[in-house]
């Protein structure tokens, strides 16, 4: 079916944006020397290059810096701002450099050459540098390739001091002690920074609440410049990519899924990079929606054959991100079909982080609030539409999204339900009230738990006088109760637990008394990135 563009198409299309910033998008990878203005929207400076940039300018500045981490950390993205910066003040803190080392700078050249050529100023026995700061972004398996590599060429340098220093740094087996010939400069000359180090999500200052809020469709400066052909589309009430995005930039919708991104993070014991945060904003804000039918034509176009059909059960359904979290009902991902249209709505986003995502929705809590949430969805229509665009319409006094406007009037003059008259959109009023602040889960980490951690990286123990070392004192103490609770026996203040696994049903014939912090089986151990890497780790 061919439709009339409801829209001014001389004006970017603000769903084909989102579709840029998803990971399997061009505009996730960052190539050597350019960021693209998309790019840019995405990546701009912050704290992290204000302070790599007073190091590079100290009284006593590195001479090389690494900038490493996993695929879609913001390695590239954070150079190229450093190297901006130079270019821009002429400062001279920046010298040679390789934005991104998981790809040759030109087809015909060899990779490990031109990293020889790069580090060899660095080798055993060379004296102290003395140009401007070497820096290059590589991942970890780069640096591990390349020195094994680097065995294979016999008139290569010698690097093994280097490769001692950055293993080390990074954690790897192969550290310090291996060194041999190492140049004495090279400890204070060398930078590792590991951008996987980086808490993206958790607080109000971290990377994810600025990639959330920079999806605001009102903002000039985020990621949809305005979203300016919004202004001129006449189905506009239809499109609940915007209403979803303006609902997730807002401060109760980011303080939401900031929170469950960090629990995400902390269950995985390990931050999600930039690419996977945009990937997963972009995609809930599209919330279901599959454009592979407008595939070579405008975006916009998937929401212009949704307005058409009139399927008004889809949009209540694709709003609050449902569509991207699901269950959705088959009945509305086949509901253009059954139109005569091509299929324009996918079940439920596929991948492993919103299936985690979905999982932290509180409204699968066992609360009294969420279970009358959903039971009575449907009951009351008029209060039903008040609570979605009360939940979803984001800061300010401004008049809701025209989506979640048109949605609240299907509610109420009940043109949300199935053929058969259900009303199912009490999953959405769910994530509605998620968004909006009115359910909630608790911290991820225990406030006891928080202060040892705060405690560990500030390199105490729990032998020191002062709160640190009774935090750490404290947490141990409910460690060590918690395996005699599960593992043993408790009599009052001592611990006994079985000298071998019992067979089922059988008790144990010997149980020995153990006190785990006394006899120092279990204490608390130097946090290993800052041991290996304190100043590096420290900077992010």
């Amino acid at each position: 079916m061919t439709l009339t563009p409801p829209f001014d198409t001389s004006l970017p299309s603000p769903i084909g944006r989102l579709l840029q910033l998803r990971s399997g998008a061009s505009e996730s990878v960052v190539r050597d020397r350019q960021s693209s203005p998309i790019q840019k929207l995405m990546a701009p400076e912050g704290n992290l290059e204000d302070i790599l940039w007073e190091s590079l300018g100290g009284e006593d500045p590195p001479r090389l810096l690494v900038l490493t981490g996993s695929a879609g950390s913001g390695k590239s993205a954070t150079l190229n701002h450093l190297l901006r910066r130079e270019r821009e003040t002429s400062a001279g803190r920046i010298g040679r450099h390789v934005a991104d080392a998981t790809h040759s700078e030109a087809p015909d050249q060899d990779q490990v050459d031109t990293l020889v050529d790069f580090f060899s100023p660095f080798a055993d026995g060379e004296p102290e540098l003395s140009e401007p700061c070497r820096a290059i972004a590589m991942n970890t398996g780069m640096a591990l390739r390349f020195f094994h590599d680097l065995e294979k060429r016999p008139e290569a340098p010698t690097l093994s001091g280097l490769k001692a220093l950055l293993l080390h740094r990074l954690g790897l087996p192969g550290g310090l002690d291996s060194a041999e010939g190492s140049p004495e400069w090279l400890e204070r000359a060398v930078l590792v920074v590991n951008l996987d180090l980086r808490a993206t999500a958790g607080s109000t200052d971290a990377l994810f609440d600025e990639i959330l809020r920079r999806l605001d469709p009102a903002n000039p400066d985020g990621v949809l410049e305005g979203a300016k052909r919004c202004a001129t589309c006449r189905v506009k009430d239809w499109c609940w990519p915007m209403a979803n995005a303006t609902a997730l930039a807002a401060s109760n919708g980011r303080h939401a899924l900031n929170s469950a991104m960090y629990e995400i993070a902390v269950t995985r014991g390990r931050h999600i990079g930039p690419r996977t945060l945009w990937d997963i904003a972009a995609g809930l804000a599209l919330g279901g929606l599959d454009v592979r039918v407008t595939e070579g034509t405008d975006p916009c176009l998937a929401i212009a054959q949704v307005a058409e059909s009139g399927d008004e059960a889809l949009l209540v359904q694709s709003l609050a991100c449902n569509g991207a979290l699901g269950p959705v009902p088959t009945e509305f991902a086949s509901s253009s079909q059954a139109a005569g249209q091509d299929r324009s709505f996918l079940a439920a986003e596929e991948g492993a982080l919103f299936e985690e995502l979905a999982r932290r929705d509180p409204s699968y809590l066992p609360t009294s609030s969420a279970h009358m949430l959903i039971a009575d969805a449907g009951l009351d229509p008029v209060g039903d539409a008040a609570k979605l665009e009360a939940w979803l319409r984001g800061d300010g006094d401004d008049a809701p999204h025209p989506a979640l406007a048109r949605a609240a009037t299907a509610l109420i003059q009940g043109r949300a339900a199935l053929e058969d008259g259900s009303r199912v959109w009490g999953r959405v009023l769910a994530r509605a009230a998620w968004l909006g602040g009115e359910l909630s889960v608790e911290d991820a980490v225990p406030e006891e738990f928080g202060q040892a951690l705060a405690a560990q990286r500030a390199g105490a123990s729990e032998n020191d006088s002062g709160e640190h070392g009774r935090s750490l004192d404290r947490v141990l103490a409910i460690i060590e109760e918690g395996l005699a609770e599960v593992f043993g026996l408790r009599n009052r203040s001592d611990h006994y637990y079985p000298t071998s696994t019992p067979r089922p049903g059988a008790g144990a014939d010997l149980l020995v008394q153990v006190s785990l912090i006394e006899d120092r089986w279990l204490k608390s151990v130097p946090d290993p990135v800052l041991k290996a890497n304190r100043v590096g780790a420290q900077l992010v």
